[in-house]
């Protein structure tokens, strides 16, 4: 009988070591979690590269609960500098004593002056996607300020400063930009060699953190080689014509009329396609409502109706007549989705050219793009303005 049991004997006393699932368990305040990343380049490093990293951590005391409100704040910004990103973080974690986790990271931040640094951000993020536990859903975006700096920028509504920013990414609408810049979207143009843009930010004098327009990241070389604020990144925004919101402001007879974006697309059309004088049509249309104007010309007249449309038509391709020049003359590097467009409608040429589409030969930039704009006013406005002042 005893013969019997001393199998059963051994094999209860090895699980003793091999079934508790938590010998590897960290607890909860042993972990330093990190909400956001911010990038810059060190001062006064002369010819050597070194970077400044800070990482935005929470705090959860300050963070509470539904039912205990946080006390102080719920976050802790610590800076450190380096040659290596992994030693930076390193370092880190050792003065908060806590070891770090990516896991809820939701933001990088990189400063205009370190994305300017040839292969730098196709290295930091190959070092960031490596993590174990990184998600590729990471929100990415340039600004032309210190990058630490809007890490500090807090607002009443938000306990970290990186939660108002990702939230501003995520659902902001406006015909400044497309869509946000997220980590794995950003590794697939860097393998797939495509240009991208990335949300630009700003810190605006009231001490509020704002869209100012598009970075313009080039695959060769790989760096941010211009920006679009203003009218040409909406100009950008038109001729993509994805998820269009927003609004444009244009003048009818010297009194300026606010047009609101109700739908909006574009369509692409290779009109010519030989590689060495490659030609484009891009057919975009409007459907707006228009929000103030304080003229006197009654909206419900048809003709009316089509003086605002014309005039409308005369801004749009003025702002994406301006855009065009500046990415395909001046920076020539497609963020126009050019590449895309052949690829999937043009997949022969493509592999023909694509090795040169925007550096080397840079066939994009030889190539003739004409832009025709259709627009419908289909909201007036509730009541029309019909004396002039003083009638």
């Amino acid at each position: 009988m005893k013969n019997k049991c001393l199998p059963l004997v051994v094999i209860l006393s090895i699980s003793l070591f091999i079934l508790p699932g938590c010998w590897d368990e960290v607890e909860i305040e042993d972990r330093a979690f990190i909400a956001a990343v911010a990038i810059d380049l060190a001062e006064d490093t002369g010819d050597e590269t070194i970077i400044e990293m800070t990482e935005q951590i929470v705090v959860p005391a300050g963070l509470g609960t539904s039912t205990h409100p946080g006390t102080g704040k719920a976050y802790r910004n610590i800076t450190r500098s380096g040659k290596s990103i992994y030693e930076i973080n390193r370092d880190i974690s050792r003065q908060e004593s806590r070891i770090s986790n990516v896991e809820h990271l939701g933001l990088i931040i990189l400063s205009k002056e370190f994305a300017e640094q040839e292969g730098m951000l196709a290295n930091i993020l190959d070092v960031f996607i490596r993590q174990q536990y990184m998600r590729r859903g990471v929100m990415v975006a340039v600004t032309d300020t210190k990058a630490k700096d809007l890490l500090s920028v807090e607002v009443e509504h938000m306990k970290l400063p990186s939660i108002n920013i990702i939230d501003m990414l995520e659902k902001d609408q406006t015909a400044v930009t497309k869509e946000p810049a997220r980590s794995g979207d950003v590794q697939e143009k860097l393998l797939s060699k495509r240009s991208y843009a990335l949300p630009l930010l700003t810190i605006l004098p009231d001490h509020t953190v704002e869209y100012e327009g598009i970075g313009v990241m080039a695959e060769e070389p790989s760096k941010l080689v211009g920006t679009l604020t203003d009218g040409d990144a909406k100009g950008r925004h038109f001729i993509i014509g994805k998820s269009q919101r927003g609004s444009v402001i244009a003048e009818v007879d010297g009194e300026l009329v606010t047009f609101d974006i109700i739908l909006g697309n574009s369509k692409y059309t290779l009109t010519n396609s030989d590689k060495n004088s490659l030609a484009f049509t891009v057919d975009i249309e409007l459907t707006v409502s228009i929000r103030e104007y304080f003229g006197t010309k009654n909206l419900y007249k048809e003709e009316v109706k089509k003086e605002f449309q014309n005039e409308l038509e005369k801004e749009v391709k003025k702002l994406t007549h301006r855009a065009l020049v500046k990415i395909k003359d001046e920076f020539q590097v497609d963020v126009l989705e050019f590449d895309r467009y052949l690829q999937i409608h043009h997949n022969k040429l493509w592999t023909e050219i694509k090795d040169n589409w925007d550096y080397g030969e840079n066939y994009f930039s030889q190539s003739e793009v004409t832009i025709n704009v259709k627009t419908n006013v289909r909201e007036p406005g509730a009541s029309v303005k019909i004396k002039a002042k003083g009638e």
